[in-house]
């Protein structure tokens, strides 16, 4: 026997929900915004993220207040994103290493890529090989050449194991059939000044290292598809004869896994309108760094591809998961 189920009530409560989700959306936000960058402040990331926040909260009409989780290789503050109440109250500005490479070291991490719904890319910054100003090497391939000829003595400093500096030049020294000694030191800086005092020949870093540290480093090679306007008289690899490798270091935004579609969509216009500010653009000027933006869809398949990326060359280059 079937049973009567009273269709007026079960309409009204469709009724409501639906009135509730498009509330959710026409009201969002009604209260302050929270950032969350992983690491301190000061670094690029968080002066990026300060100054997009305070464009977009022109356009949300709600302040966007910064907070720096740090710890763990940045992968404390993207756990706290991963964690929060998927309601776009809380954002995360999420670099490629907790996102990408982290996730594949770690096994204990309490994300993975997949914990996020993805908002939108912010910056990526192509990687160059630099050596000293005083540097016998003018090209890649003549660095290439000389490593061959010392296997295994050649040095190489990174930001540490595993970040994208590391992960670049085993990536280089696979495909251009050399070897060479990774120095790990405890960040860009630190490497910067062992590459200038000469206990390394050779690091992998981010095109505004060659802007600040103008008269002690040279550029010999874009790890790009093509030239930066910011740097037209560095080749690319590929322009050199050199394997034609890409790597950047980036970030962008991102919310927790089941934030409602509305709520992304208000975020994702945000922020494209943020970085198309005047005050934005000049920022990346500043900083050297090239506009890059992708929408919440394009920049999550990225985000995947990525890491599928870096999961192969980290295990290529035999460094273990912890």
């Amino acid at each position: 026997m079937k049973l009567a189920v009273p269709l007026a009530p079960l309409c009204a409560a469709m009724i409501l929900c639906t009135g509730l989700s498009n509330a959710t959306a026409a009201d969002y936000p009604q209260r302050p915004v929270s950032i969350v960058v992983p690491f301190g402040p000061g670094g690029s990331t968080d002066v990026l993220a300060r100054s997009l926040g305070a464009e977009m909260a022109k356009v949300l009409g709600q302040p966007m207040v910064t907070q720096n989780i740090v710890g763990a290789a940045g992968t404390i503050g993207t756990a706290r994103v991963a964690s929060s109440a998927p309601d776009g109250y809380t954002i995360g500005m999420l670099p490629v290493g907790p996102l990408a490479t982290q996730t594949n070291l770690r096994n204990n991490l309490a994300y993975n890529p997949g914990s996020f719904d993805y908002v939108c890319l912010v910056y990526a910054n192509p990687q160059a090989v630099i050596v000293r100003a005083d540097s016998p090497y003018r090209t890649v391939p003549d660095l290439i050449e000389h490593a061959k000829r010392i296997p295994g003595k050649f040095d190489y400093g990174s930001s540490g194991v595993g970040s994208v500096p590391h992960i670049a030049v085993v990536a280089l020294a696979r495909a251009a059939g050399f070897e060479a000694t990774h120095i790990p030191l405890k960040g860009d800086a630190d490497a910067i000044l062992s590459l200038i005092r000469g206990d390394v020949e050779m690091f992998v870093s981010h095109t505004a290292v060659l802007a600040s540290h103008s008269e002690k480093v040279r550029g010999l090679g874009l790890m790009a598809d093509q030239r930066l306007k910011e740097f037209p008289d560095l080749p690319t690899l590929a322009e050199q004869g050199a394997p034609p490798l890409r790597f950047d270091v980036w970030g962008g935004l991102a919310v927790p896994r089941g934030t409602p579609a509305p709520v992304i969509a208000a975020l994702e216009k945000a922020c494209r309108t943020g970085m198309e500010s005047n005050s934005f653009r000049q920022l990346l000027k500043t900083l050297q760094t090239p506009y890059n933006y992708m929408g919440g869809k394009q920049f999550g398949a990225f985000v995947a591809s990525e890491f599928a990326r870096y999961g192969t060359l980290l295990q290529e280059a035999g460094v273990p998961k912890e």
